[in-house]
């Protein structure tokens, strides 16, 4: 039975997906503004994403809010119908994402030499649109983590085949990731890494501030430096983000760490450079940042009664299975 409601589900996903290629182009963003009204009117998807933007922006009034929130809906499907409009069709890659030049001669730059690049995407603009010009227009070979997607007939189309044909582009799957990471990096390629995920401790995590508010991050880019580094691989840290511009199109900017790796004091002062980067770029197009899932889950432990209330209806302080494996051990 399970089988079957996947495979309904696949036909209807594939529905949707060659009636989005079959759009003209001037259709795409109407289709996504059109999709945003009933997404927006679901009770618990504006209700989330106004409470993250409330966190972050606490000044904002509830109008500003509500503005922002519905826009951010809004730039989510617009980025997603785009992607599927724009799938191995290079004259609609060239039409609605560009490289400028200074990134590109800078991506060509570090390719000629070899040098690995382990860029640190977002979920701001389109992530995906950031993996597609980095392979099409900066000709980077390069690995991406994703989660698989449950749907086993889903998962084989977005992630083996959407993904996985573009030239140089290779899928690592969450679970075992890091030992993915390594091997793509062994192999030449560079890595794309989203920031900002909600990652245990016990898997890695510390917790950064973000937009004030502590958030518990990744610290993979800094250990795969690290790696890189000890092992004598050309290696280097870069912040990436493609956003929209006024024009429709979008346009892939790039930033590096502002002094030399090996004068950061530990892993978490490298991730929170990284956020602050995020959270400068939030606050110049906060209607393009993915507010629609919760990222201010998790509470410190240590936190204070004014610093908790500055979370979300949804957040709560993590049991120990989060901080340790050895509690899980016990739990069991």
């Amino acid at each position: 039975m399970k089988k079957i409601r996947e495979l309904f589900l696949y036909i209807a996903a594939m529905t949707a997906y060659y009636i989005i290629r079959s759009l003209p182009g001037c259709a795409v963003r109407p289709a996504a503004r059109m999709l945003a009204y009933p997404a927006w009117m679901i009770p618990g998807v504006s209700r989330l994403v106004c409470a993250n933007i409330r966190c972050a922006f606490p000044e904002w009034d509830e109008k500003q809010v509500k503005k922002v929130g519905f826009e951010s809906i809004f730039n989510m499907l617009w980025n997603m119908i785009e992607f599927f409009w724009t799938d191995g069709r290079p004259h609609r890659i060239e039409r609605c994402y560009v490289m400028p030049d200074v990134l590109k001669n800078q991506l060509d730059g570090y390719s000629a030499k070899d040098v690995r690049m382990i860029y640190v995407n977002p979920h701001h603009g389109s992530w995906e649109g950031s993996g597609v010009m980095a392979t099409y227009h900066g000709k980077v070979r390069m690995a991406a983590i994703a989660k698989p997607v449950k749907n086993y007939y889903l998962n084989k189309f977005f992630n083996d085949r959407m993904r996985g044909i573009a030239a140089g582009f290779e899928v690592i799957f969450s679970k075992g990731a890091m030992r993915g990471c390594i091997s793509a990096l062994r192999d030449g390629k560079s890595l794309a890494i989203l920031v900002d995920q909600n990652t245990r401790v016990r898997d890695g995590g510390v917790f950064v501030n973000f937009f004030g508010v502590p958030v518990p991050s990744s610290t993979a880019p800094a250990v795969l430096k690290k790696y890189c580094d000890a092992r004598g691989i050309p290696c280097v840290v870069m912040y990436g983000v493609s956003l929209r511009h006024e024009d429709g199109k979008l346009y892939s900017m790039s930033r590096e760490l502002s002094k030399p790796f090996d004068e950061y004091a530990d892993d978490a002062e490298v991730l929170q450079e990284l956020l602050d980067i995020s959270e400068e770029y939030i606050r110049k197009y906060p209607e393009q940042y993915l507010w629609l899932y919760h990222r201010f889950q998790h509470i410190p432990p240590d936190a204070s009664d004014e610093l908790k209330r500055r979370y979300p209806y949804y957040a709560k302080v993590p049991n120990a299975h989060f901080f340790s494996k050895t509690a899980v051990k016990k739990e069991l």
